[in-house]
């Protein structure tokens, strides 16, 4: 396995963790151009989660992809457009190695976890967004993610979470509190998105259920393929739901009591596989 963290733009702070299979001689047993699977993990934007990077990232590895997590800026270096753009480089660092890594330079998927997943939403929403690419010296295309996997994220930062105490979240950093126009992720959605998968809790803590209703209804109206799963047990942050995001005594008994959340991990590599054909 090629293991390794690259820093992004010269940041230490900001980096990409590569989990890259290696290769046989005798691969005809391996796919021969993977899919790759980019992981941000959640945190409020105040900290990155673990239970949401490296599990994640191995998870997705033994079903066959190769998988990195970002490791993004958080807190007061958590501004916009900066953190589009370094979401942005990762689609970039990994697509211009594609030959090297045996990955498929059209299925470069976001996957995300909370805020990391408000950040997939916006790369999937804002990719194409005026200047954005021209700011990095590339070209649209080069930044466009091919699919996104999001779990538990808000589309409507102003209107479900800002204006609604019960969600508000002190803890998080001040890009959630000042919530520009670019984290309503919901007003920026069109036909210029890529493929979802979405899956949420029915009474998350964190981040109101009817979120990931909003962005369906949009994928509908603009006839984009799409994948939602809403479960009704199960809690905000359960990552991929086993022993390597879940080990502990209370983090297994939210596990064993809300099974079919576990379930979303086979239904997206499903999911994944058919989008691209594996």
């Amino acid at each position: 396995m090629i293991h390794k963290v690259i820093p992004l733009r010269g940041n230490e702070k900001v980096t990409l963790t590569t989990y890259i299979h290696d290769q046989s001689e005798q691969g005809r047993f391996q796919i021969e151009k993977r899919p790759a699977v980019i992981i941000m993990p959640g945190g409020a934007y105040s900290f990155l989660s673990d239970a949401e990077g490296e599990p994640a990232a191995l998870t997705f590895l033994k079903e066959g992809y190769n998988t990195f997590v970002l490791r993004y800026s958080v807190g007061d270096a958590c501004t916009y457009p900066e953190i589009l753009e370094e979401v942005s480089l990762a689609i970039w660092q990994v697509r211009s190695h594609a030959q090297e890594w045996h990955i498929n330079p059209d299925a470069v998927i976001l996957m995300g976890f909370s805020a990391g997943a408000c950040l997939a939403a916006m790369s999937a929403t804002q990719w194409n967004t005026p200047g954005l690419a021209e700011r990095l010296g590339l070209a649209p295309e080069d930044i466009r993610p091919d699919a996104g996997v999001i779990a538990y994220a808000p589309w409507d930062n102003t209107n479900t979470i800002q204006k609604n105490p019960k969600f508000y979240n002190p803890d998080a950093a001040k890009i959630a509190k000042n919530c520009t126009p670019e984290m309503d992720f919901i007003n920026y959605a069109g036909p210029h998105m890529p493929p979802l998968f979405i899956w949420h809790n029915r009474y998350d803590r964190y981040v109101p259920a009817i979120n990931p209703v909003m962005i369906a209804e949009k994928m509908i109206e603009y006839d984009l393929p799409f994948e939602l799963h809403l479960f009704q047990g199960g809690e905000h942050g359960m990552s991929v739901c086993n022993n390597l995001s879940s080990y502990n005594a209370e983090a297994k008994k939210l596990n064993k009591e809300n099974p079919n959340v576990g379930m979303w991990v086979p239904m997206c590599v499903n999911w994944i596989n058919s989008l691209f054909q594996i």
